[in-house]
């Protein structure tokens, strides 16, 4: 299980980094428009919670108050997502809206997510899930799951850090496009 909820997180993360980084910090520069700005904050604590999952879920074989930590992260992002959901259409408004390829995209990656966070949490043991248990297993990951979200990692902290310099406002300003709505 935890092989497949790898490879679903890797799926997750190249389609998310052609949303996040393609769609969201090249083409659209969420970061640089007044109206969208509260959409790239909530974007910038998505890809923070992201590495955290990651690290919590999928690179350390956690149990206890850690593996909690990161269902805790998890559950926190999901809250973060269906904001950003809500906060969209206003600081797309300017900019043409969501195209229905976006969307889709959007769905398709609460799905990976979904799949992916549910099959690393089934494969954890009954005794894992004790906050008394210990914050680490005895056993480690399968090779494969941990050799994908440790790729993952640099990656996912670098757009995090790139999304919170690019929140700040001179920053953005730097970096917005003339003419750009």
């Amino acid at each position: 299980m935890n092989e497949i909820a790898s490879i679903l997180l890797a799926v997750y993360a190249v389609a998310g980094a052609i949303d996040g980084i393609y769609l969201h910090l090249w083409k659209y520069r969420l970061f640089a428009h007044e109206a969208s700005r509260r959409e790239h904050h909530l974007h910038t604590i998505h890809t923070v919670l992201f590495t955290i999952v990651v690290g919590t879920l999928y690179v350390a074989p956690s149990a206890g108050l850690l593996l909690w930590a990161g269902v805790g992260a998890f559950a926190a992002s999901f809250v973060v997502a269906v904001l950003d959901v809500l906060e969209e259409r206003g600081a797309r408004a300017s900019l043409g809206g969501l195209t229905p390829r976006e969307y889709a995209l959007h769905v398709g990656l609460t799905a990976l997510n979904a799949a992916s966070i549910a099959l690393v949490l089934a494969a954890r043991p009954a005794a894992a899930w004790s906050l008394d248990a210990p914050v680490l297993l005895d056993a480690a990951l399968p090779e494969l799951s941990r050799t994908i979200a440790l790729n993952l990692l640099p990656g996912a902290v670098l757009t995090a850090l790139a999304h919170v310099v690019l929140g700040l406002r001179p920053v953005a300003l730097r970096f917005a496009r003339p003419g750009l709505a």
